[in-house]
């Protein structure tokens, strides 16, 4: 085999392997479950790339009222202290999720880095706490999402009751935009160059 081919080969082969780490890095998203922190933690920037307003973390058997607010996992939520939850993204996201219980309807609104408002979810009960106040059919940890049809989400609000003290928030899960990821047609034209280049460094030889 020439140098030529080797090195072509070697250039694919680092193509593809980029190309396969950058696609699983956009489809792989990050769950915080807010497990790791004490009873009465402010959120502001603990967590790498997010920013959190008006934020309390609440442990079961501490702070929370876990008959009325179960986790989902672990032993900690994050509770509405003072007003909406606010949580801003530095490199954008994609698409947001959790688990929310709430005393006061819930709406999950997610903004672009101009604050446009670009997705809404809204919370199919007025109540769904676990204490048997709930609304006839609701369970707690209720899934509610948003995704980004254009623009990236640079924030979302979680809104309850206006003074805060209504929802818990669990396993918030973020999908982000912090790589550049080409596009799903990137790879054939990739590849198409470097069979080129490897069909030139064949005619060279010969």
């Amino acid at each position: 085999m020439s140098a030529t081919n080797s090195r072509v080969r070697r250039i694919a082969l680092g193509a593809l392997m980029w190309l396969v780490a950058a696609h699983a890095a956009l489809a792989t998203p990050i769950t915080y479950s807010f497990d790791t922190f004490a009873d009465g933690t402010s959120l502001t920037g603990q967590y790498a790339g997010l920013g959190f307003a008006n934020g309390t973390v609440l442990r079961a058997g501490i702070g929370l009222n876990e008959l009325s607010f179960p986790p989902r996992s672990g032993d900690g939520v994050l509770f509405d202290d003072g007003g909406p939850i606010v949580i801003t993204f530095a490199t954008g996201a994609s698409a947001v999720s959790g688990y929310f219980t709430y005393v006061d309807g819930l709406t999950l609104s997610a903004y672009d880095s101009s604050d446009n408002l670009i997705a809404i979810a809204t919370a199919a009960f007025l109540a769904n706490v676990a204490d048997g106040s709930g609304d006839p059919g609701s369970a707690p940890n209720e899934l509610l999402s948003v995704m980004a049809t254009g623009d990236l989400i640079a924030r979302i609000v979680i809104s309850s009751s206006p003074g805060g003290a209504s929802l818990a928030l669990d396993d918030l899960t973020v999908d982000t935009a912090a790589v550049a990821v080409p596009s799903p047609g990137t790879l054939p034209l990739v590849m198409t160059g470097l069979l080129a280049l490897a069909w030139r460094a064949r005619r060279r030889r010969h």
